[in-house]
């Protein structure tokens, strides 16, 4: 993007590189130097005028940098970052929750799967979020696992929606901007 290669490291960094030269611009680590591990395949870039954006996610969180720096974008989520296991309508704080595959724009939301542990034992559910590109709140939620109302709820044992985990979509996604 303007001559910047933007991408993320079997490390989870996120760097953004001169195109032409591969001299570093910058760097960010989630892991303040302390190394870090997971499956990270991507990244997604946002701009609009003047504001130019680089989401990532490492770990529990997701992060929005300055597409120009690489600092976090504060006023983004708490502090430049979301917690991936808060906003899925139910606690899921112990357990398992990330996002492996970057997500996908739409005007002004930024969509995002999730991978979720499967198992054995108690996991979290797959929702898909769409997070507003500047401030990180939860715009929309589609509940992989319908709740009461929604349809398929009527496809899931009783209650499944409390309890149940998986159903994620951690692949990555693709966009009809016309539907």
């Amino acid at each position: 993007v303007d001559g910047v290669m933007y991408l993320t490291s079997p490390g989870l960094k996120v760097l953004a590189l001169d195109a032409a030269t591969g001299r570093q611009r910058w760097m960010f680590d989630p892991w303040d130097g302390k190394g870090g591990r997971g499956v990270n395949r991507g990244l997604t870039y946002w701009a609009a005028g003047a504001d130019k954006r680089v989401f990532f996610a490492a770990a529990t969180f997701l992060y929005a940098l300055n597409a120009a720096d690489g600092e976090l974008i504060r006023t983004f989520g708490k502090e430049g970052k979301v917690d991936l296991r808060e906003g899925l309508d139910r606690d899921v704080f112990f357990l398992y929750v990330t996002a492996s595959s970057p997500g996908i724009i739409y005007k002004d939301l930024f969509i995002l799967g999730s991978a979720v542990g499967e198992g054995p034992g108690p996991s979290a559910p797959g929702h898909i979020r769409a997070f507003d590109v500047r401030t990180g709140e939860r715009r929309w939620i589609f509940h992989t696992i319908p709740h009461p109302g929604e349809f398929g709820y009527d496809t899931w044992p009783t209650n499944a929606w409390k309890t149940a985990g998986g159903a994620n979509s951690w692949g990555g996604l693709t966009l009809d901007e016309r539907r």
